[in-house]
């Protein structure tokens, strides 16, 4: 599926069934250890789900209740993995970190939880940690405080010694970031902390970029110059340039704070080796910061945009990095050079020639299927970003057979015929991805896919919608199954019917009436004290 951009992404995510879609660690050596990665261990943390644990590492054996039981008797932290089956960068973090050595040699030092999303209680499990984007790394002390939190996207030599980071200091991780705002000094150790933090995975909703920028800015000025001052000032400068974009979608506003944070990114930029370190970093700067800087000064944006290529071709022909990694540099290099580009302006033929020839290269080598799903994604990543949608299909279509989990792929592909005007096959592609998915919490998000995809393409087929629709929401009616990720789809679910049924001055009352009727069957048997129950019993709520 079409994959994010990290700010945001507890919002977005409700949109698509991709993962999260950071830059991949390195491992030239992936193919040989990806076999022992993948192999299961069978049930780990959950008691009872099926979660793909690799070998090697000690994953605890017992429910979440009980490692945190373990972490309080033995003194050491929580390490929770959770990831998913289907998700390609989970696959690679496996197969390149968790066979490391050092990495598996740290993780003694841990209680190691490895929780799949569709393992019993997952869901929940990541709604109270705030983890929505797969895969995730957390460190908790044993009274469940977040320590540190990582995602893919780091040179594979840094997981372990990011780990002996979070060891030196269990600081809860909420506590660091405002001692900076309030003007209290920040020590090496958590400069180091918060720079390493992924800080684009936290739970963070649009109205607090802003806030969240103004902290980590304070946090750059307070950590001495290099990688900990570069990091926290890019991570503020997407926040904030996103949060300047939100609140003007009709024009651009360049504010003090995100102007001194350009200059900060340009001084970066303007180091090699230190941009280098910071190119992970670098990725998560979108449209609304390139264009910020065209509408600023000119002058500026061709700096950016010079230096901000350069850094991204270093990276993309940096050893650090395994090949899906590369490709994920080069599609932020061309991102950004479509974002700086003048209207209408194309990018020069060479430029996506030399990319077109990488992805090439890069799956004619690769066949390792633990390795491999990650490189696919980078691949059409670029290859949707750059309106490749014809050679993006037949990608695509290659890797359904190959794929473990085809449902995955059957969605890519869905995506891409619904952009070539392929509608039916769409259709029938989301059809079958939802009914191959396996795991209720994967049901009902590839479930949502089909049903927002029948809404757009076959909007007059009222039955076949309602048809589908009961299917899909009767995924839900299980414990534990509307926690965070699935109440955000339900509410996009929500407003999409509602738009759909409004566009068609109320001509589908009765499907809206049906689908309430059947949501409301699943609330009655939720507590009125969770969550989940105000966000079921909201579901087309007078709309039916």
């Amino acid at each position: 599926m079409r994959a994010l951009p990290l700010i945001g992404l507890s919002l977005l995510l409700a949109l698509t069934g991709a993962c999260q879609r950071p830059p991949q660690p390195n491992s030239t050596q992936g193919s040989a250890a990806s076999g022992a990665a993948a192999q299961s261990q069978g049930p780990v943390a959950s008691g009872d789900g099926v979660s793909n644990a690799p070998q090697g590492i000690g994953w605890f054996r017992g429910s979440v209740e009980q490692a945190f039981a373990s972490a309080k008797s033995t003194g050491k932290p929580v390490l929770l993995f959770w990831g998913a089956v289907w998700c390609p960068f989970c696959h690679t973090l496996k197969a390149t970190v968790f066979v490391r050595p050092d990495f598996i040699a740290k993780t003694r030092l841990f209680v190691p939880v490895y929780l799949d999303g569709d393992d019993p209680g997952a869901q929940a499990w990541g709604e109270r940690f705030g983890v929505l984007g797969y895969p995730t790394l957390v460190v908790l002390d044993p009274d469940q405080h977040e320590i540190l939190r990582l995602g893919a996207g780091h040179d594979v030599s840094e997981y372990a010694s990011v780990l002996d980071v979070a060891l030196e200091n269990l600081q809860p991780i909420d506590s660091v970031l405002p001692l900076a705002a309030a003007g209290k000094p920040l020590n090496a150790d958590q400069c180091r902390r918060l720079a390493f933090n992924e800080w684009t995975l936290d739970s963070i909703e649009p109205q607090r970029y802003a806030d969240q920028a103004a902290k980590l800015q304070a946090a750059s000025a307070a950590c001495p110059a290099g990688p900990e001052r570069a990091n926290l000032a890019i991570y503020a400068a997407s926040f904030e340039s996103q949060s300047e974009s939100k609140a003007n979608p009709k024009g651009v506003r360049v504010s003090a704070r995100l102007s001194a944070l350009m200059d900060q990114v340009s001084a970066v930029l303007a180091q090699p080796e230190l941009a280098l370190a910071a190119a992970p970093a670098l990725m998560v700067l979108d449209a609304s910061f390139f264009k910020a800087a065209r509408a600023r000064s000119p002058a500026l944006a061709k700096e950016l945009r010079d230096r901000y290529v350069a850094t991204m071709d270093a990276a993309a022909s940096s050893p650090h990095f395994v090949v899906a990694d590369q490709l994920g540099f080069l599609d932020a290099k061309l991102n950004a050079l479509m974002s700086l580009a003048a209207p209408h302006e194309q990018l020069p033929a060479g430029v996506l020639q030399s990319a077109d020839a990488r992805i090439d290269a890069a799956l004619d080598a690769e066949k390792s299927p633990y390795v491999r799903p990650g490189l696919v994604n980078a691949a059409l990543n670029i290859l949707e970003d750059t309106d490749q949608y014809d050679k993006a299909y037949q990608i695509a279509k290659a890797e359904i057979d190959r794929s473990e989990t085809p449902y995955y792929y059957q969605a890519d592909l869905a995506e891409i015929a619904e952009k070539l005007g392929h509608k039916d096959e769409a259709i029938q592609l989301l059809d079958a991805a939802y009914h191959g998915a396996r795991g209720p919490a994967t049901r009902f998000q590839w479930g949502t896919l089909y049903i927002s995809g029948l809404l757009r393409m076959a909007p007059s087929q009222d039955q076949r919608i309602e048809q589908a629709a009961l299917e899909v929401l009767g995924e839900l009616d299980g414990p534990d199954r509307i926690a965070a990720r699935a109440r955000v789809r339900l509410t996009k679910l929500d407003q999409e019917l509602r738009h759909w049924n409004s566009g068609a001055k109320g001509a589908h009352q009765q499907v809206l009436q049906a689908l309430h009727s059947r949501v409301q069957q699943i609330c009655v048997k939720i507590p009125s004290a969770q969550p989940a129950r105000s966000s079921c019993d909201d579901f087309l709520k007078q709309a039916a």
